[in-house]
């Protein structure tokens, strides 16, 4: 049975994100008293930010923007557009509702999606089976990064009957490749968003927007350089917490201002020589691919039972994009459109040599000493490249854990046996 749109959603950032934000302010759960703030602010952000969009729904002047990995919000923003991540939106319910993960993904099933398609693409169409997605919207895709989007985008089209806007974004990753991309965001993007949202471009609504996202990129560089830091600031999960940001909401100051108080943060604590948590920091690991969703005190757990910290995972927590040149419409667009190929799933489109590559290079920045590798059933391309990872840290001696399961789904591998098998390899290859 269709469902009020956004209705869930709504009810969960009103009923529960809310009222967390006054409580992680006036009373932060110990251990991490002293991070209350920077909580407060992030989830303050995060209701802001499904707020807007909740508002978009309803304003006729105004348009909701669904786009995905490969795009960035900074385009959509310039035409007043609210913006939303399609591909972070089940961990909005992951961290809050696994019924409705579990209600959303059994009901793509139901319509016919395979069960072999990624569970972030099942979850979406689920969510239009059930009215979930906001109306008042349009969607914006591109051929980056796999299968899973390939199916889901043009179900969703069919669904909603919305306008869509399919973008080729090019394997190779060098400059041609990135003027090849940022002439579809002139050639195709803007004219496509004059079209839905009924206004001309202006370029310094534009300017100004970017000039924002750079502000905001200044911060998020800076706090994951103090991740680098031994031992580092702040817990795991607050180490997510910066680029998700970025990803979601580069471009409003909004953003800006919680990143900006998560820098200051960080760099405080490095300046006076207290970046130590309230756990002793006996092991760093990158994390590859991406980390379960759907286990809000893995971290916490990971670092109080096994000294280990996740300093950074290569595809959500890297800062790799680059602050964009404001002189001209098509110097913007060439930022956006490194940006976008930059952006976390994005570089699933690589081969897999340079995947391992940039995974190395992230190993060594952050002074590891471990690699965690999800194998993601829903994702051959790191499925696939297990061989090649295992020869690799072998040849390297990097002590390397696989984990097949879905991010999304604990009912593939449960919290249980995930902390089991996280545990064993502590216990064991690391002591």
């Amino acid at each position: 049975m269709m469902e009020t749109a956004f209705q869930r959603t709504m009810e969960i950032t009103e009923g529960f994100l809310k009222p967390m934000v006054d409580a992680f302010r006036e009373e932060m759960p110990p251990p991490f008293e002293e991070f209350g703030h920077l909580y407060a602010a992030a989830t303050a952000e995060n209701v802001a930010r499904y707020q807007d969009i909740a508002a978009a729904m309803v304003d006729s002047r105004r348009k909701v923007a669904l786009f995905e990995f490969g795009l960035v919000p900074q385009p959509f923003l310039a035409f007043g557009c609210a913006a939303l991540c399609l591909e972070t939106y089940p961990l909005f319910f992951t961290r809050t509702s696994m019924d409705t993960v579990y209600d959303f993904i059994e009901a793509a099933e139901s319509a016919g999606v395979s069960s072999e398609i990624c569970s972030t693409d099942r979850f979406l169409i689920g969510a239009a089976v059930k009215g979930e997605l906001p109306g008042n919207s349009f969607f914006v895709t591109s051929s980056s990064p796999c299968d899973g989007t390939h199916v889901a985008y043009p179900i969703l089209q069919k669904m909603f009957e919305s306008p869509m806007l399919y973008l080729d974004a090019p394997y190779r990753y060098d400059r041609d490749a990135v003027r090849y991309y940022a002439g579809q965001l002139k050639e195709q993007l803007i004219p496509f968003l004059e079209g839905v949202t009924g206004k001309r471009l202006d370029i310094d609504l534009l300017r100004e927007v970017v000039e924002e996202s750079n502000r905001a990129y200044e911060h998020l560089c800076d706090v994951h350089d103090t991740y680098k830091v031994v031992p580092a600031p702040h817990n795991g999960f607050l180490r997510l917490v910066p680029y998700l940001l970025y990803i979601s909401g580069a471009g409003h100051p909004g953003t800006t201002h919680t990143l900006k108080l998560l820098r200051d943060d960080a760099v405080r604590r490095v300046k006076e020589g207290r970046t130590g948590g309230p756990f002793e920091e006996r092991h760093r690991a990158l994390w590859v691919h991406v980390t379960p969703t759907f286990d809000l005190e893995l971290f916490q757990w990971m670092e109080e039972q096994l000294g280990a910290m996740v300093v950074s995972n290569s595809l959500s927590s890297s800062a790799i994009l680059e602050p964009i040149e404001t002189e001209s419409l098509e110097s913007m667009l060439e930022g956006i459109a490194w940006q976008g190929l930059d952006m976390t799933m994005s570089i699933m489109r690589y081969d897999t040599e340079k995947l391992i590559q940039f995974s190395l290079n992230t190993y060594e920045d952050y002074r590891c000493d471990c690699m965690i590798v999800t194998q993601h059933v829903g994702c051959k391309s790191i499925c696939g490249a297990q061989g090649m990872i295992r020869r690799v840290c072998r040849e390297r001696e990097i002590p390397v854990l696989f984990l097949e399961m879905d991010y999304n789904d604990d009912r593939v591998l449960s919290k249980e046996m995930l902390r089991n098998q996280l545990e064993d390899f502590f216990t064991t290859v690391m002591e």
